[in-house]
C-alpha cells in the first residue's frame, strides 16, 4: 500500500511540474523535469538577472528572457530563452557569443556545445542558453536536450532571410554575423551584416552589407554616410572610404540592392580590388 501511495504522489508531482511548465509557456524538454519556478524578465529588468551582460541583449532589442531550472538524474541546468523579437536579432546575439562554427541540430538554425558546462541554440527569434548548475553536461546529454528544445520552440529552422544580401562569391561559410550598432567601432555604421571572404590572392578579409532600417532607403543611408566619409570615383561610381584605427581602410559603394563595404585594406588599390570582387 505504501509503494502504491508513493508511486501516486510521485506521478502527481511530475504531472504538476509538467502542467506548471505548460501554464508558464516554458517548453517541455523530453527527459528533463522542471525543478523550480519559471522567471520572466524584459529589457527594463534583465540586469537584475545577468547584471552587465544585459547590455548585449538590450542592444539587440530583447523582448523577454524566460528562465527555469531543469533536472535529469544528477544534472541540473538553467535554460534561458531570449525572445529577441526577430530571427536576425537572435542570430546577431548568437554569433556575438559564439562566433565560431557550431554543430548541426535538427530543427535549429545553429547550435553549439561546450561540455561540460554550456550549450547554445538558435531558432527563429529565440536564442537559448543552457548552463550546467550541478553535475556535468556531457556532449550526448547536451545534444539530446538541444534536439528536444529545437522541436519544442516555435519559429523558422533556417537562417535569417537577410543573410542572402551578403555576396556569396568567396564567402567563408560560418563566418557570417550581424552587428546592430557601431560596426567596426563607427557610430555611423549600424545594422551591418558581415562575413569573411577568401580572395584570389589567398588572403581573407571582411566584407559587409549595411541594411536599410525600417522607414528609410538605401539612398538615404548612403547620403548620411557621404557627409562624413571621403570619396573617390572608380569604375563609373562613387566610393566612400575612411581609415579606421586597427582596421585599415574601410570602403563603401551603393548598389541597387544595398550599401556594400569592405574593411582591412592596406591601401586604396587593395580597397578597390576587394570592392570590385564583391560588387562586380
Amino acid at each position: 500500500m505504501k509503494r502504491i501511495l508513493l508511486l501516486t504522489v510521485f506521478t502527481v508531482a511530475v504531472y504538476s511540474l509538467s502542467c506548471a511548465s505548460r501554464e508558464s509557456g516554458f517548453p517541455d524538454v523530453d527527459g528533463w523535469t522542471l525543478s523550480g519556478d519559471v522567471a520572466i524578465y524584459n529589457a527594463d529588468n534583465l540586469w537584475e538577472y545577468i547584471d552587465g551582460a544585459a547590455e548585449l541583449f538590450i542592444e539587440y532589442d530583447v523582448q523577454t528572457c524566460m528562465t527555469a531550472d531543469l533536472s535529469a538524474g544528477d544534472v541540473i541546468v538553467t535554460i534561458e530563452l531570449y525572445d529577441m523579437g526577430s530571427p536576425l536579432n537572435a542570430f546577431g546575439v548568437f554569433k556575438r557569443e559564439h562566433p565560431s562554427p557550431g554543430i548541426e541540430i535538427p530543427g535549429a538554425a545553429e547550435a553549439a556545445i561546450s561540455p561540460p558546462y554550456q550549450a547554445l541554440l538558435l531558432k527563429g527569434p529565440t536564442y537559448a542558453k543552457v548552463n550546467a548548475v550541478e553535475g556535468e553536461l556531457t556532449m550526448a546529454a547536451a545534444r539530446q536536450l538541444l534536439e528536444s528544445l529545437a522541436r519544442a520552440l516555435p519559429g523558422q529552422t533556417g537562417h535569417p532571410s537577410e543573410l542572402a544580401l551578403l555576396p556569396q562569391t568567396g564567402i567563408v561559410a560560418g563566418s557570417e554575423g550581424y552587428k546592430r550598432r557601431g560596426f567596426l567601432g563607427l557610430t555611423e555604421l549600424n545594422h551591418c551584416l558581415y562575413a569573411d571572404f577568401a580572395g584570389t590572392d589567398g588572403q581573407t578579409w571582411e566584407g559587409f552589407v549595411v541594411l536599410v532600417p525600417p522607414g528609410s532607403t538605401s539612398d538615404s543611408v548612403w547620403e548620411a554616410l557621404a557627409g562624413e566619409w571621403e570619396s573617390l570615383a572608380h569604375g563609373g561610381r562613387t566610393v566612400l572610404y575612411k581609415e579606421v584605427p586597427y582596421r585599415g581602410l574601410v570602403g563603401l559603394v551603393n548598389t541597387e540592392q544595398a550599401v556594400v563595404g569592405v574593411s582591412g585594406a592596406a591601401d586604396q588599390a587593395a580597397l578597390l580590388q576587394r570592392l570590385e570582387s564583391l560588387t562586380p
